[in-house]
């Protein structure tokens, strides 16, 4: 265990440092993760799968607020059904309309969860995403969720739709709008599945504000477990063709990958509880208070042996120290005993001549 906390403080220590760099770079690569999902899903204009647009579009979404990116991808969508449907391309501007302003008016601060859900649906995990929220954010985090879902079964909507025969016919155009709407408004399996997100999201954010011990654990297996519930009576109701034991292990690797982050983003030593009262001109306060897990990072020990294998300085270096800081403490010390050998030489050398003028 406590190898796992001295990593987890070397990883923390690293970001801390370097986050002017990485925080651009971890945006970065999530744009072109995201991008490159959507192009896989609906990738119809083979110019905007080019990659220097990808590049272009991903270093704009790295130094921007997440609501560009969301906007750059509703375009990208937008420009593939134009592609090859510009009567389905104008349903599409309405219904990614109505999700980018609902999410950029109450929580434009999450548009990474938005763009995340699909990416994630890639993978068989998307479950990540509510017990997360649960455990870092508030329940208005539902929204940017929604979308994120409904998102995810329009990129499955537009495929279907774009395989029908589409005239300038009014009744042709009537035909296809009809037909998105429905498998929109009518999807019962996208409705299960934002109820049932809602659910683990609120269950974990509620036990989690609870005061007990160990909450922040209790509240990720609780999470999970209401999503594992939840999807199996959803399969039970609706049928269908979902795979129930894929959705089983997703929601139970979700779990363990929402733990894993919560163990690098707050560690508490519950043996270390103490509890505190104290009043104001108002109020009488009972706290309870639960000290972080800290530990000190390892020292390195840095020895030099001069030529005569005796040991000239053995100092400790504190772990903080760069590897650049190393090399500079490293050339003052050569420089330091090449000095101190040639004043010892020069001395000899003084002595030896003072001898002969005796």
């Amino acid at each position: 265990m406590m190898s796992l906390l001295v990593f987890r403080e070397r990883v923390k220590n690293f970001y801390q440092r370097n986050d002017i760099y990485l925080l651009p770079a971890i945006k970065f690569i999530f744009a072109l993760v995201a991008f490159g999902t959507i192009n896989a899903e609906i990738g119809y204009d083979e110019r905007l799968k080019s990659v220097p647009v990808v590049i272009i579009m991903a270093l704009l979404s790295a130094f921007t607020p997440s609501a560009i990116m969301v906007l750059l991808a509703a375009g990208i969508t937008i420009l593939h059904v134009y592609f090859v449907s510009p009567v389905l391309s104008l349903l599409v501007i309405a219904i990614m309309l109505i999700l980018y302003l609902m999410f950029a008016r109450y929580t434009p601060r999450l548009g990474y969860v938005v763009l995340a859900i699909p990416i994630l649906y890639v993978l068989k995990i998307p479950y990540v995403i509510p017990i997360l929220l649960g455990v870092i954010s508030i329940p208005m985090a539902i929204i940017p969720m929604s979308c994120g879902v409904i998102l995810y079964f329009i990129f499955q909507v537009i495929k279907t739709a774009i395989t029908m025969q589409i005239n300038k016919t009014v009744e042709d155009i009537l035909l296809v709008y009809t037909y998105v709407i429905d498998e929109l408004t009518g999807n019962k399996q996208m409705i299960m599945t934002i109820v049932i997100f809602a659910l683990i999201l609120l269950v974990t954010y509620f036990i989690r504000k609870m005061r007990f011990d160990y909450i922040f654990e209790i509240s990720i297996a609780m999470g999970t477990l209401t999503g594992l519930l939840g999807f199996l009576i959803s399969h039970l109701i609706l049928g269908g063709n979902s795979n129930i034991f894929m959705i089983i292990v997703g929601m139970i690797v979700s779990g363990a990958i929402v733990f894993v982050i919560n163990f690098f983003r707050i560690t508490l030593d519950y043996s270390g509880v103490e509890r505190v009262q104290f009043e104001d001109d108002v109020y009488y306060y009972y706290v309870k208070a639960v000290p972080k897990v800290t530990v000190t990072t390892p020292q390195r020990n840095v020895k030099h042996i001069n030529a005569n294998n005796e040991d000239v300085s053995s100092q400790s270096i504190p772990s903080e120290y760069s590897d650049e800081d190393m090399d500079e403490y490293d050339e003052d010390e050569d420089t330091y005993l090449d000095n101190n050998n040639d004043f010892m030489s020069n001395r000899r050398n003084y002595n030896r001549n003072k001898d002969i003028d005796s």
